[in-house]
C-alpha cells in the first residue's frame, strides 16, 4: 500500500537502528569495515576517531579489515596502551559474539547483543531522546521477530542457501530501506499524533489502542496519563467523516509473542457510535475482546508462562499435535503432520492445503502458526 511519512524520518534510517544493525552485520561478516566503524562507537569503548585512523592506515597498509587489525592492536605502538588494550578487547568480543549467535533467528541475536552490549542502557543515558530511542531498539526486534515468522521459520536446504536467517533478515532490511526512501507524495499519510496537531482528514486510523502501548507504560503518573488521553482526543477529532480505532489481542514485545490488552480509552467513547469487529484471533486467546486483569487477579500472559514451563517449553511457543489444522501468515491453512524436538528447537510439519506450497518444516517458535478451532 503507498504512503508517505510526514515529519519522521524513515524507520531504518534512524541512528540507533542503524548502530544495531551494525553489530548485526558484523555477527556474518567480521570484514565489513563500514559497519565496524559504526558499531565501535555505539556504545562508546574509549576508542577515538584519531586511534581509528591509526587503526585504518594499518589496515590498509597490511591488507586486513579493521575488526583483523584491532585483533593485532597490541602491534601498534602509534596508539596509546588504553587504546591498543580496547581494540583489541573489542576484537575479542567480536569473535565471541559471532561464534554464539552467528546461527541464532535475528530477534534473539538483536536481544543478545543489547544485553551483551548495554545498548539501551547507553541510548538512555545519552540524552534526553534516549527513551524514544529505545523504542525503536525494542521495534527493530519486533520487526524481527515478524521476519522470522513469515520468512525465517522455514527448515529447508534452500533457505539455507540463501543464507543464514541473520544474513536474509539483513537482506530485507536493506530492501526495505531502499522502497521506503522511494515512497512519493500519494498514499496512506503515516504520523505521529502530535504532529496531527490541527490537521484534518476524511478518515483517520489509529493503531495500537492497548494497555502498555497507548497509553505507553511509561506514562505512569496522572500528568502523564492525562497527556495520553488528550493525544487520545487529539487524534479522534482528526477525522471528519470515520475514524478507525484498532488494538491486538497479541503483540510481539522484544520479538516474542505476548498477549495485548485493550486501552482504557476504549472505555470513554461511546459504545452507541462504534460499530465493532473483530478479527482472526492468534492462537490460546479469548476470541471476545477482553479487558486488562482486574488488581489482584492472574494476567493471562502469567496463565500462559505456567502452562509453557509446567510443560517445559518456551514461553511463545504453543502446544502443538500431529493432525491439528494451523494457518500462517504467508502459507495459508493446513494440517501438522509430525511434531519433534522442543521449547525454542520444536519444529512441525505442516502439509498446506495450497498444492503450491506443500509440506512445510517449521520452527514453531517463530512461524507464527495460529490454530484453527473448530
Amino acid at each position: 500500500m503507498p504512503y508517505r511519512v510526514v515529519g519522521a524520518v524513515s524507520f531504518y534510517e534512524r541512528r540507533e537502528v542503524k548502530d544495531l544493525l551494525a553489530h548485526l552485520r558484523l555477527v556474518v561478516n567480521p570484514d565489513d569495515d563500514a559497519a565496524f566503524r559504526r558499531a565501535v562507537a555505539a556504545p562508546r569503548r574509549g576508542i577515538g576517531e584519531q586511534s581509528l585512523e591509526v587503526l585504518a592506515r594499518w589496515a590498509t597498509q597490511w591488507g586486513w579489515s579493521l575488526s583483523r587489525t584491532a585483533g593485532a592492536a597490541s602491534r601498534l605502538q602509534e596508539l596509546r596502551p588504553k587504546s591498543r588494550e580496547a581494540l583489541e578487547q573489542y576484537a575479542a568480543e567480536l569473535d565471541a559474539t559471532r561464534a554464539e549467535l552467528k546461527d541464532l533467528q535475528p530477534a534473539e541475536a538483536l536481544r543478545a547483543i543489547v544485553a551483551r552490549t548495554g545498548f539501551e542502557a547507553f541510548l538512555l543515558e545519552e540524552d534526553e531522546t534516549g527513551p524514544e530511542r529505545a523504542e525503536n531498539v525494542a521495534e527493530l526486534i519486533n520487526a524481527a521477530g515478524a521476519w522470522s515468522e513469515e520468512y525465517g521459520a522455514v527448515v529447508s536446504d534452500a533457505a539455507a542457501e540463501e543464507g543464514s536467517p541473520i544474513e536474509r533478515f539483513l537482506a530485507q532490511a536493506a530492501l526495505t530501506t531502499s522502497a521506503e526512501s522511494e515512497q512519493g507524495a500519494g498514499g496512506v499519510t503515516l504520523m505521529t499524533l502530535h504532529a496531527a496537531k490541527g490537521l484534518e482528514f476524511p478518515v483517520v486510523a489509529i493503531s495500537g489502542l492497548e494497555e502498555g502501548l497507548f497509553p505507553l507504560s511509561r506514562a505512569d503518573t496522572p500528568e502523564a496519563l492525562e497527556e495520553e488521553r488528550r493525544l487520545c482526543y487529539v487524534g479522534i477529532t482528526r477525522a471528519k467523516d470515520k475514524v478507525l480505532l484498532s488494538h491486538a489481542t497479541a503483540r510481539r514485545r522484544q520479538g516474542d509473542l505476548r498477549p495485548a490488552f485493550p486501552s482504557r480509552f476504549l472505555d470513554d467513547v461511546p459504545p452507541a457510535l462504534v460499530e465493532q469487529r473483530v478479527t482472526r484471533p492468534s492462537w490460546g486467546l479469548a476470541r471476545e475482546p477482553r479487558r486488562g486483569p482486574k488488581p489482584g487477579t492472574r494476567s493471562l500472559e502469567l496463565v500462559i508462562d505456567e502452562m509453557a514451563q509446567a510443560a517445559g517449553v518456551s514461553d511463545v511457543t504453543p502446544l502443538f499435535r500431529a493432525g491439528e489444522r494451523v494457518r500462517h501468515r504467508r502459507f495459508g491453512s493446513g494440517v501438522i503432520r509430525r511434531v519433534e524436538g522442543r521449547g525454542r528447537e520444536l519444529k512441525v510439519a505442516v502439509e498446506f492445503d495450497d498444492e503450491g506450497v506443500g509440506l512445510k518444516q517449521l520452527l514453531a517458535a517463530y512461524a507464527g502458526l495460529e490454530k484453527e478451532w473448530e
